[in-house]
């Protein structure tokens, strides 16, 4: 079941990564050139306010391993400024809850320029492509590259690829809940050697600036 364990993580990693990539942060890297790019400046106001969130996650992946296999879990998601994030799930069984807890994430937006190498790698004239390269030698993420529409600021799709040759890609669709635009569905697949996952994903009833026990980010999940 290994096999099933690394393509169970690659959809857990999407699931953490959904709606946090443009998350606020209290720290601000005005120094950092990517600063000056409009897109990144639309990012960090598009959740500007928020302190904390939480929503609930619903997650079905279909593996396209042998032999095939489909799961559903459902949780909740919790995330707090600057970079306190966890997914937990209801009904994981208790020997893959360690696995999940080191699944691969990308940290919001506002820490890229502390955590990554970010560069530019296109821009088509409605999307800016970021690419991130972990500063982290110990990092599991060999780059990520993030698409970003740029009229919203709204993460549109996001890949990256894991230092064991691994792929992550996601599909993001937003909507309004009050003032925020939030992820509310997400279609994405992982592959890797010998196994492929197809995972899609729904986020409700989000609650933001709500006070987050500790123990949330520090329990085993």
């Amino acid at each position: 079941m290994r096999i099933g364990h690394q393509a169970l993580r690659a959809a857990v990693a999407l699931a953490i990564v959904a709606p946090l990539l443009s998350a606020p942060s209290g720290r601000v890297f005005a120094a950092s050139p990517l600063r000056a790019n409009p897109v990144y400046r639309l990012m960090l106001r598009q959740t500007a306010g928020i302190r904390t969130s939480e929503c609930d996650i619903e997650v079905q992946t279909k593996l396209r391993s042998f032999p095939p296999a489909s799961f559903t879990f459902r949780g909740h998601s919790y995330f707090e400024a600057p970079d306190k994030q966890a997914v937990v799930f209801d009904n994981v069984p208790g020997p893959l809850r360690g696995m999940f807890k080191d699944s691969p994430h990308i940290a919001p937006a506002p820490l890229w320029p502390a955590r990554y190498e970010v560069t530019i790698a296109g821009d088509d004239g409605s999307s800016t492509t970021f690419h991130l390269v972990p500063k982290d030698p110990d990092s599991a993420i060999d780059h990520a590259d993030v698409i970003v529409d740029d009229n919203t600021g709204l993460v549109s799709r996001f890949t990256f690829v894991n230092k064991n040759g691994s792929t992550v890609t996601t599909d993001n669709t937003y909507d309004r809940v009050g003032r925020y635009q939030v992820v509310v569905s997400q279609t994405g697949s992982a592959n890797g050697r010998g196994y492929r996952a197809e995972v899609t994903s729904t986020f409700s009833n989000y609650q933001f600036n709500l006070v987050i026990p500790d123990s949330v980010f520090e329990e085993i999940q």
